[in-house]
């Protein structure tokens, strides 16, 4: 079994994607973590019995959006880290694998709880390991519901958001230090 912890790096990337509905149709929110931490145990002989623990840095988002004004991109982030992520009271979002299952070559799907604004979800996070193992690419899909939120609208309902999330990332992983 090998441990491989998860930081940020060169080259690594988690974000989250929300989609518009409406008048926005089309356009996506796309929000950046800057501060993550995980580890990875893993032994390549026997994928099915890795387990994986990651947290986030709520706070840590940075919205990536240019196709807003940079006053509506800053009080989207501030309703994204007061509203709808809670940051000052729940200040990580959680992983933690329950199961791992080899879908192909070098290509998994691993079942765990999500934990976000304290309330914990099962979700299926889709991963491929690359370059020996060290860089993990995913995505999962979560809808904001589950969380007990309710996707933002406004102007009447011709402004809103799809009640799904996508997180996706490439992570570099290096082994741990014994």
């Amino acid at each position: 079994m090998v441990d491989l912890r998860i930081r940020p790096a060169e080259g690594s990337r988690f974000t989250l994607t929300v989609e518009k509905t409406g008048l926005y149709r089309g356009k996506k929110h796309l929000f950046v973590f800057e501060r993550y931490e995980g580890l990875a145990r893993y032994d390549p002989a026997h994928p099915e019995q890795a387990q994986v623990q990651f947290e986030v840095e709520a706070s840590s988002a940075v919205l990536m959006d240019d196709w807003v004004s940079p006053k509506d991109k800053k009080k989207i982030l501030e309703f994204t880290l007061k509203d709808m992520l809670d940051a000052a009271h729940h200040p990580k979002i959680r992983f933690a694998s329950s199961r791992i299952e080899r879908t192909g070559e070098m290509q998994f799907r691993a079942d765990g709880m999500l934990t976000l604004r304290g309330i914990s979800k099962p979700v299926e996070v889709r991963v491929a390991l690359r370059e020996a193992s060290t860089v993990l690419d995913g995505t999962a899909i979560v809808k904001i519901t589950d969380y007990g939120l309710k996707p933002p609208s406004a102007a009447l309902g011709t402004i809103g958001t799809k009640d799904q999330m996508t997180v996706s990332f490439s992570l570099r992983a290096a082994k741990a230090l014994e």
